[in-house]
């Protein structure tokens, strides 16, 4: 048995080819993960962290290495001094872009 912090691994027979993974997790991120199972019609929480799991493993690296946290504070910053505009339609917006 492994264990990292608050991740426990166990492997399971000698060649089943699957192992125990023990997380655990905030109330707000379970409810994020029932949410997804609800959505996506899965029939497990098994299937669903396995296929999360998968897809965070498959992420391009910009998107795992990219500061979303410090992007999203400054992002705030800027709409908060007034940094923003606002389009009355989508031309107006390309119109604005092209300057």
């Amino acid at each position: 048995m492994l264990l990292f912090g608050m991740i426990k691994i166990k492997k399971r027979g000698r060649n089943m080819g699957r192992q125990e993974l023990t997380i655990n997790l905030s109330d707000d991120i379970l409810e994020e993960i029932k949410k997804y199972k609800k959505a996506r019609h899965m029939k497990s929480m098994d299937d669903t962290v396995a296929e999360l799991i998968k897809y965070a493993l498959t992420l391009p690296p910009y998107f795992k290495d990219f500061d979303w946290e410090n992007a999203e504070t400054k992002a705030d910053e800027e709409i908060v001094s007034g940094k923003v505009k606002s389009f009355d339609s989508v031309e107006d917006l390309i119109s604005d872009l092209k300057k």
